[in-house]
Protein backbone atom coordinates (compact mmCIF):
# COMPACT_ATOMS: atom_id res chain seq x y z
CA UNK A 1 0.00 0.00 0.00
CA UNK A 2 1.65 3.30 -0.72
CA UNK A 3 1.48 5.66 2.19
CA UNK A 4 -0.93 9.02 1.14
CA UNK A 5 1.43 11.52 1.82
CA UNK A 6 3.27 10.10 -0.74
CA UNK A 7 0.51 10.90 -3.45
CA UNK A 8 -0.93 13.62 -1.82
CA UNK A 9 1.07 15.23 0.54
CA UNK A 10 3.58 18.41 -0.18
CA UNK A 11 6.41 18.08 -2.68
CA UNK A 12 10.47 18.83 -1.00
CA UNK A 13 10.46 21.79 -3.70
CA UNK A 14 8.13 22.54 -6.74
CA UNK A 15 7.99 25.94 -9.24
CA UNK A 16 11.17 27.00 -9.34
CA UNK A 17 10.95 30.81 -10.50
CA UNK A 18 14.35 32.85 -11.65
CA UNK A 19 13.95 36.28 -10.69
CA UNK A 20 14.21 38.77 -13.83
CA UNK A 21 17.34 39.99 -13.42
CA UNK A 22 18.47 36.00 -12.69
CA UNK A 23 20.30 36.92 -9.59
CA UNK A 24 17.88 34.78 -7.25
CA UNK A 25 15.63 32.23 -7.33
CA UNK A 26 12.14 31.39 -5.39
CA UNK A 27 10.56 28.48 -4.69
CA UNK A 28 7.52 26.80 -2.84
CA UNK A 29 8.80 24.46 0.05
CA UNK A 30 7.16 22.96 2.76
CA UNK A 31 7.61 25.43 6.09
CA UNK A 32 8.71 23.83 9.41
CA UNK A 33 5.06 23.08 10.10
CA UNK A 34 4.78 21.80 7.01
CA UNK A 35 2.90 24.30 4.92
CA UNK A 36 3.89 25.00 1.43
CA UNK A 37 5.62 28.86 1.35
CA UNK A 38 7.71 30.74 -1.19
CA UNK A 39 11.31 30.67 -0.29
CA UNK A 40 14.27 32.44 -2.01
CA UNK A 41 17.49 31.57 -2.66
CA UNK A 42 20.48 33.92 -3.57
CA UNK A 43 22.10 32.12 -6.42
CA UNK A 44 25.64 33.84 -5.96
CA UNK A 45 25.32 32.06 -2.29
CA UNK A 46 24.12 29.10 -2.97
CA UNK A 47 21.86 27.00 -0.91
CA UNK A 48 23.16 28.29 2.18
CA UNK A 49 21.31 31.28 1.41
CA UNK A 50 17.75 29.65 1.06
CA UNK A 51 14.95 31.52 3.63
CA UNK A 52 11.49 31.42 3.81
CA UNK A 53 9.88 34.62 2.44
CA UNK A 54 6.32 34.16 3.11
CA UNK A 55 4.75 32.80 6.35
CA UNK A 56 1.33 30.98 5.39
CA UNK A 57 0.39 28.75 8.37
CA UNK A 58 -2.86 27.78 6.86
CA UNK A 59 -3.89 27.08 3.06
CA UNK A 60 -0.32 27.22 2.06
CA UNK A 61 0.75 28.67 -1.38
CA UNK A 62 -0.06 26.89 -4.80
CA UNK A 63 1.47 29.29 -6.78
CA UNK A 64 3.17 32.71 -7.21
CA UNK A 65 5.19 34.71 -9.66
CA UNK A 66 8.11 37.50 -9.49
CA UNK A 67 6.88 41.33 -10.42
CA UNK A 68 9.28 42.60 -13.21
CA UNK A 69 11.12 45.01 -10.43
CA UNK A 70 13.39 42.09 -9.14
CA UNK A 71 12.07 43.67 -5.50
CA UNK A 72 8.58 41.53 -5.04
CA UNK A 73 7.11 38.34 -5.37
CA UNK A 74 3.45 37.93 -6.13
CA UNK A 75 0.97 35.52 -5.25
CA UNK A 76 -2.67 34.62 -4.84
CA UNK A 77 -4.53 33.73 -1.32
CA UNK A 78 -7.78 33.08 -0.43
CA UNK A 79 -9.64 33.83 3.35
CA UNK A 80 -9.82 30.24 4.55
CA UNK A 81 -10.84 28.63 1.92
CA UNK A 82 -13.76 30.93 0.64
CA UNK A 83 -12.27 30.97 -2.68
CA UNK A 84 -12.26 34.66 -3.12
CA UNK A 85 -8.59 34.95 -3.98
CA UNK A 86 -6.83 38.56 -3.40
CA UNK A 87 -3.80 38.99 -5.12
CA UNK A 88 -0.99 39.76 -2.01
CA UNK A 89 2.88 41.07 -2.73
CA UNK A 90 5.73 40.63 -0.73
CA UNK A 91 9.08 42.30 -0.51
CA UNK A 92 11.80 39.91 -1.15
CA UNK A 93 14.12 41.88 1.71
CA UNK A 94 14.33 39.72 5.32
CA UNK A 95 11.52 40.24 7.23
CA UNK A 96 8.90 41.84 4.74
CA UNK A 97 5.50 41.31 5.53
CA UNK A 98 3.06 40.30 2.94
CA UNK A 99 0.50 42.69 1.39
CA UNK A 100 -3.18 42.56 0.30
CA UNK A 101 -3.64 44.62 -3.04
CA UNK A 102 -6.89 43.94 -3.45
CA UNK A 103 -8.28 44.61 -0.13
CA UNK A 104 -11.79 44.37 -0.78
CA UNK A 105 -13.96 41.75 1.08
CA UNK A 106 -15.76 39.58 -1.12
CA UNK A 107 -14.18 40.45 -3.78
CA UNK A 108 -12.04 38.00 -6.05
CA UNK A 109 -9.11 38.91 -8.42
CA UNK A 110 -7.85 37.25 -11.06
CA UNK A 111 -5.77 38.15 -14.71
CA UNK A 112 -2.90 39.11 -13.34
CA UNK A 113 -0.67 40.86 -16.11
CA UNK A 114 3.19 41.94 -15.50
CA UNK A 115 5.22 43.63 -18.06
CA UNK A 116 9.22 44.20 -18.14
CA UNK A 117 8.36 47.25 -19.78
CA UNK A 118 7.02 48.49 -16.80
CA UNK A 119 8.41 46.97 -13.79
CA UNK A 120 6.39 49.16 -11.36
CA UNK A 121 3.26 48.12 -12.33
CA UNK A 122 1.06 45.27 -12.92
CA UNK A 123 -2.44 45.17 -14.19
CA UNK A 124 -5.38 42.89 -12.17
CA UNK A 125 -8.60 42.15 -13.03
CA UNK A 126 -11.02 42.87 -9.62
CA UNK A 127 -14.82 42.08 -9.41
CA UNK A 128 -15.33 44.46 -6.31
CA UNK A 129 -17.47 46.96 -8.76
CA UNK A 130 -20.19 44.07 -9.48
CA UNK A 131 -19.31 40.14 -8.24
CA UNK A 132 -20.69 39.29 -12.02
CA UNK A 133 -17.73 40.92 -14.17
CA UNK A 134 -14.33 42.22 -13.34
CA UNK A 135 -12.77 45.34 -14.35
CA UNK A 136 -8.99 45.72 -14.95
CA UNK A 137 -7.15 48.07 -12.24
CA UNK A 138 -3.98 49.29 -12.83
CA UNK A 139 -1.48 48.55 -9.91
CA UNK A 140 1.32 50.40 -8.29
CA UNK A 141 3.42 48.05 -7.09
CA UNK A 142 5.34 49.45 -4.48
CA UNK A 143 2.54 51.82 -2.81
CA UNK A 144 -0.20 48.78 -3.55
CA UNK A 145 -2.43 52.19 -5.45
CA UNK A 146 -4.80 50.80 -7.85
CA UNK A 147 -6.45 53.07 -10.42
CA UNK A 148 -9.30 51.71 -12.60
CA UNK A 149 -8.02 51.17 -16.10
CA UNK A 150 -10.57 49.37 -18.13
CA UNK A 151 -14.32 48.58 -17.30
CA UNK A 152 -16.26 45.64 -18.06
CA UNK A 153 -19.06 46.58 -20.20
CA UNK A 154 -20.70 43.56 -19.00
CA UNK A 155 -19.86 40.41 -20.95
CA UNK A 156 -15.81 40.09 -21.15
CA UNK A 157 -14.57 37.39 -19.28
CA UNK A 158 -10.82 37.73 -19.96
CA UNK A 159 -8.49 40.74 -20.98
CA UNK A 160 -5.11 40.83 -22.69
CA UNK A 161 -2.51 44.14 -23.38
CA UNK A 162 -0.29 45.11 -25.77
CA UNK A 163 2.61 44.34 -24.77
CA UNK A 164 4.95 48.33 -26.29
CA UNK A 165 2.21 50.09 -24.00
CA UNK A 166 0.90 47.84 -21.53
CA UNK A 167 -2.35 48.99 -22.57
CA UNK A 168 -5.60 46.70 -22.16
CA UNK A 169 -6.35 46.76 -25.95
CA UNK A 170 -7.85 42.66 -25.94
CA UNK A 171 -10.92 41.62 -24.77
CA UNK A 172 -12.74 37.67 -24.82
CA UNK A 173 -16.68 37.86 -24.67
CA UNK A 174 -18.50 34.83 -24.41
CA UNK A 175 -22.16 35.08 -26.08
CA UNK A 176 -24.63 34.02 -23.69
CA UNK A 177 -27.52 33.46 -26.85
CA UNK A 178 -25.41 30.98 -28.30
CA UNK A 179 -21.97 30.53 -26.43
CA UNK A 180 -19.70 31.24 -29.28
CA UNK A 181 -16.66 33.42 -28.14
CA UNK A 182 -15.56 36.59 -29.68
CA UNK A 183 -12.00 38.46 -29.87
CA UNK A 184 -12.16 42.20 -29.69
CA UNK A 185 -9.50 44.90 -29.94
CA UNK A 186 -8.55 48.42 -29.83
CA UNK A 187 -6.09 50.62 -30.88
CA UNK A 188 -5.99 52.81 -27.86
CA UNK A 189 -7.48 53.26 -24.08
CA UNK A 190 -9.28 56.24 -25.94
CA UNK A 191 -10.69 54.00 -29.03
CA UNK A 192 -13.70 51.87 -29.55
CA UNK A 193 -13.81 48.29 -29.13
CA UNK A 194 -14.24 46.34 -32.29
CA UNK A 195 -14.99 43.11 -32.84
CA UNK A 196 -11.89 41.24 -34.63
CA UNK A 197 -13.10 37.20 -35.03
CA UNK A 198 -15.77 35.20 -33.54
CA UNK A 199 -15.93 31.27 -33.02
CA UNK A 200 -18.95 29.51 -32.92
CA UNK A 201 -19.81 27.00 -30.56
CA UNK A 202 -17.51 23.97 -30.87
CA UNK A 203 -14.86 25.81 -32.77
CA UNK A 204 -11.61 26.28 -30.32
CA UNK A 205 -9.43 29.35 -30.62
CA UNK A 206 -8.44 32.75 -29.22
CA UNK A 207 -5.64 35.47 -29.27
CA UNK A 208 -2.22 34.63 -28.52
CA UNK A 209 -0.65 37.95 -28.43
CA UNK A 210 -0.44 41.07 -30.93
CA UNK A 211 2.02 40.66 -33.41
CA UNK A 212 4.24 43.05 -35.62
CA UNK A 213 2.44 46.65 -36.65
CA UNK A 214 -0.96 45.89 -37.75
CA UNK A 215 -1.14 42.39 -36.92
CA UNK A 216 -2.11 39.57 -34.53
CA UNK A 217 -1.17 36.33 -33.75
CA UNK A 218 -4.71 34.04 -33.80
CA UNK A 219 -5.17 30.13 -32.93
CA UNK A 220 -8.27 29.22 -34.44
CA UNK A 221 -10.13 25.68 -35.66
CA UNK A 222 -12.17 27.12 -38.08
CA UNK A 223 -12.04 25.47 -41.30
CA UNK A 224 -9.80 23.09 -40.28
CA UNK A 225 -9.80 19.70 -38.07
CA UNK A 226 -7.43 20.81 -35.38
CA UNK A 227 -6.28 24.37 -34.16
CA UNK A 228 -3.58 26.37 -36.36
CA UNK A 229 -1.48 29.45 -35.43
CA UNK A 230 -2.44 32.71 -37.89
CA UNK A 231 -1.22 35.73 -38.46
CA UNK A 232 -4.51 38.09 -38.74
CA UNK A 233 -5.08 41.53 -40.11
CA UNK A 234 -5.40 43.50 -36.45
CA UNK A 235 -8.09 45.84 -38.97
CA UNK A 236 -10.34 43.02 -40.38
CA UNK A 237 -9.08 40.27 -39.01
CA UNK A 238 -8.22 38.14 -42.49
CA UNK A 239 -5.63 35.82 -42.27
CA UNK A 240 -2.79 37.31 -43.20
CA UNK A 241 -0.25 33.83 -43.05
CA UNK A 242 -0.72 30.30 -41.87
CA UNK A 243 2.30 30.46 -39.24
CA UNK A 244 1.90 26.53 -38.11
CA UNK A 245 -0.66 23.81 -38.47
CA UNK A 246 -0.24 20.39 -38.11
CA UNK A 247 -3.50 17.61 -39.37
CA UNK A 248 -2.62 15.26 -36.40
CA UNK A 249 -3.08 17.58 -33.66
CA UNK A 250 -3.75 20.95 -32.40
CA UNK A 251 -0.93 23.92 -31.93
CA UNK A 252 0.32 23.46 -28.28
CA UNK A 253 2.94 25.59 -27.03
CA UNK A 254 4.55 29.19 -28.68
CA UNK A 255 6.92 31.24 -28.31
CA UNK A 256 7.28 34.82 -29.25
CA UNK A 257 10.51 36.90 -29.92
CA UNK A 258 9.29 39.95 -27.08
CA UNK A 259 11.66 42.40 -28.98
CA UNK A 260 10.55 42.02 -32.63
CA UNK A 261 6.73 39.88 -31.88
CA UNK A 262 8.28 36.75 -34.38
CA UNK A 263 7.33 33.45 -33.64
CA UNK A 264 10.38 31.40 -32.71
CA UNK A 265 9.28 28.14 -31.84
CA UNK A 266 5.93 26.11 -31.85
CA UNK A 267 4.91 22.84 -30.60
CA UNK A 268 2.72 20.08 -31.02
CA UNK A 269 1.98 17.21 -28.55
CA UNK A 270 0.54 14.06 -30.48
Amino acid sequence: IIPREVLFGNPEYASPDLSPDGTKLAFLKPSSKGVLNVWLRDLAAGEKSDRQVTADEYRGIRGFSWAEDNKHLLYMQDDGGDENFHLWKIETSEGAAAVDLTPFKGAKAQNLITNKRFPDELLIGVNKRNPAMFDMYRCNIATGELTLDTENPGDVVGWGTEDESFEVREATVINQADSSQTVRVRDSPDAEWRELVTFPYGEEGGMVDFGPPGSAYMLSSIGRETTALLKVDLATGDTLEVVAESEKCNVGGIMIDEETKKVQAVSFNY
